[in-house]
C-alpha cells in the first residue's frame, strides 16, 4: 500500500497572496457592525444581533479562508460562550429576553454525540489502510469485472463508491488511483479512456459521500442537528434513501463518462495480483463486519450508532492495532469543524435568529420551492468552498424554515437530508473537493472536461433529490 497522500486544501475564494489578516480583521469589522446595527435600532433582541454577527464571521471567514476552517469553528464556540453564556456577568452580554444558557450548555453542544460516531469511523478507516484490508478488498472487488474497457471502468468506480461510504473519500480516491496507475500505464499517450478512469475515480468518491451517516461530514452535520430537534434518523434509514440515489448516480456517471471518453486502444487488460491479509487484518474485517451490522440494525437492538461507534475503537485500541501513532494522524480537524457547525446551528436557534432568517426565505407556494432555492444555494456556494462549511450555513436555516413554509409545509427531515446529500455533489471544479485534486493533479484532463462532465451529474443528482427525496422518505417511513 502506498503512503498515504496528504489531504489537498479545500477550494477556497481568498485570492492567491492576499494578505489574510486583513480578510479576517475586514470580517470581523463587518460582522461587529451587523451586531451593532441589528441591537442599536432594536431591529433584533441582543442574544440575536451578536448571534448574527457571529454567523457573518463565520460566513466570511468559512468562504474566504482567510483563516482555517477549524480554527473559524473554535472561534464560532469561543464567541458564543462569551457573548452568549456571558460566564463572566459582564453588563451588556448574555441574552436580553430570558435566562441566558451556561456556558457549559455551549461546550455540551460542541461534543455532540455524533462526533463520537464520525471518531468510530475514523478509527476503522484509519486500521484498513494501516493493514492494507482497503486494498486487499478491491482487488478481490474488481476482480469480477474482467478486463474490457467497459467492465473495468465500472468496476473501478463502484469499488470507489463501495470504500467511500465507509472511508474517508479523499482516502479512497488516493487508493483507487494509486490501482489504476498501472492500467495508465498501459495506455498510450493520447487515449480518451484515461480521462475516463481519473474522472471516474474521482466522482464516484464524492458520490459515496451522500451514501451514509459517517461518508461525509454534512452528513454527521445533518444527523447532529435532527437530533437536537427531535428527529432521528438511523443508520439505516440513510442508507435505504441514499444509497440507490448513489448507486444511479454512479452508473450515470460510468455512462456519461464512457460516451464522451470511449477508448480508442483495444485489448486493454488489468491484472490483479492478490493480497493475502495478516491476523491483524482479519480483526480488522470482523471488527467492520459487525460495526456495519450493529449501525444498520439500531432499530431492533435499540443502541445509538454513537454508541456503537465505541466498539471498534475499544477493540483496536485494546489490541493494539491502532496505535498512539494512529491517533495523532486522525483528522481531527473534520471533528473539530463538525463541532463548529453544530454549534452555530444550536446558538441560531437558541437566540431565534434562524426563524428571524427564515421569514426573509421565499415562503410562497410549496415547500418545494423553498428546498429548491436551499439545495440550488449549496450546491453553488460548495463548489467554492468547503462542502462541510456550506453545510453548516444552510442546514440550520433549512431545518428552522421547513415547517414555516405556505402549503402543509416541508419536514425538517427532508429538508436536511436534501441539503447533505447535495453538498456530496459540489465537484464541479479541481478546487471543489479533495478527490478532484487528485485526479487533475494527474495532469491528464482539463478543468473544463472536468466540469463539463461534473455540471451534468451534479444538476441530475438535484433534480433527483427534490423532485423524488419526499415520496423515498415516505415510503420507507422516516418522515415521522
Amino acid at each position: 500500500m502506498p503512503a498515504p497522500q496528504p489531504t489537498p486544501a479545500p477550494a477556497s475564494l481568498l485570492p492567491h497572496g492576499a494578505p489574510s489578516w486583513r480578510i479576517a480583521i475586514t470580517a470581523l469589522v463587518l460582522a461587529g457592525a451587523v451586531s451593532w446595527g441589528l441591537i442599536s435600532t432594536g431591529a433584533a433582541p441582543r442574544e440575536a444581533g451578536f448571534m448574527s454577527g457571529i454567523f457573518v464571521l463565520a460566513l466570511l471567514l468559512w468562504v474566504t479562508e482567510a483563516i482555517p476552517l477549524f480554527a473559524t469553528s473554535l472561534l464560532v464556540i469561543g464567541l458564543e460562550a462569551l457573548l452568549l453564556a456571558n460566564p463572566g456577568n459582564w453588563p451588556g452580554l448574555g441574552f436580553e429576553s430570558g435566562e441566558s444558557p451556561s456556558y457549559r450548555d455551549i461546550f455540551n453542544i460542541a461534543a455532540d454525540p455524533v462526533l463520537l460516531l464520525f471518531f468510530g469511523g475514523f478509527v476503522l478507516a484509519q486500521t484498513a489502510v494501516n493493514e492494507g484490508v482497503d486494498r486487499s478488498m478491491s482487488l478481490i472487488l474488481l476482480k469480477p469485472f474482467g478486463g474490457k474497457p467497459r467492465q473495468v471502468l465500472l468496476g473501478m468506480m463502484l469499488v470507489t463508491l463501495i470504500f467511500s461510504m465507509w472511508m474517508s473519500n479523499t482516502a479512497t480516491a488516493a487508493m483507487m488511483l494509486a490501482l489504476a496507475t498501472p492500467l495508465l500505464a498501459a495506455l498510450p499517450p493520447g487515449e480518451p479512456f484515461r480521462k475516463a478512469l481519473l474522472l471516474g475515480i474521482a466522482f464516484s468518491a464524492n458520490i459515496g459521500g451522500m451514501s451514509t451517516p459517517i461518508s461525509s461530514p454534512p452528513n454527521a452535520v445533518a444527523v447532529g442537528f435532527l437530533a437536537d430537534a427531535g428527529h432521528a434518523v438511523t443508520f439505516l434509514d440513510w442508507m435505504l434513501i441514499a444509497i440507490p440515489l448513489a448507486v444511479f448516480l454512479t452508473l450515470f456517471a460510468w455512462w456519461l463518462l464512457y460516451r464522451l471518453y470511449k477508448p480508442v486502444a483495444s485489448g486493454l487488460r488489468l491484472k490483479l495480483t492478490s493480497e493475502p491479509l495478516s491476523r491483524r487484518g482479519w480483526l480488522v474485517v470482523c471488527v467492520f463486519t459487525i460495526t456495519v451490522l450493529l449501525w444498520m440494525s439500531d432499530q431492533w437492538h435499540g443502541l445509538p450508532a454513537s454508541v456503537v461507534a465505541l466498539f471498534p475503537a475499544i477493540v483496536l485500541t485494546g489490541a493494539g492495532v491502532f496505535t498512539r501513532e494512529d491517533l495523532g494522524r486522525l483528522e481531527w480537524r473534520i471533528l473539530i469543524l463538525i463541532a463548529g457547525g453544530i454549534s452555530l446551528g444550536m446558538g441560531m436557534q437558541m437566540t431565534g435568529l434562524d426563524q428571524m432568517i427564515s421569514t426573509f426565505l421565499p415562503t410562497s407556494g410549496s415547500g418545494i420551492w423553498l428546498l429548491t432555492v436551499l439545495v440550488a444555494a449549496t450546491l453553488v456556494v460548495g463548489t467554492f468552498m468547503s462542502n462541510t462549511a456550506a453545510a453548516n450555513l444552510f442546514l440550520p436555516l433549512g431545518i428552522s424554515s421547513a415547517t414555516a413554509v405556505a402549503g402543509g409545509g416541508l419536514h425538517p427531515v427532508q429538508m436536511a437530508l436534501s441539503i447533505a446529500m447535495v453538498a456530496s455533489m459540489t465537484m464541479m471544479l479541481p478546487i471543489s473537493t479533495p478527490p478532484n485534486a487528485l485526479a487533475y493533479a494527474r495532469g491528464e484532463f482539463t478543468s473544463a472536461e472536468m466540469a463539463r462532465t461534473a455540471i451534468l451529474i451534479s444538476l441530475t443528482a438535484a433534480v433527483l433529490i427534490v423532485l423524488t427525496g419526499g415520496f423515498i422518505m415516505n415510503f420507507w417511513g422516516v418522515l415521522k
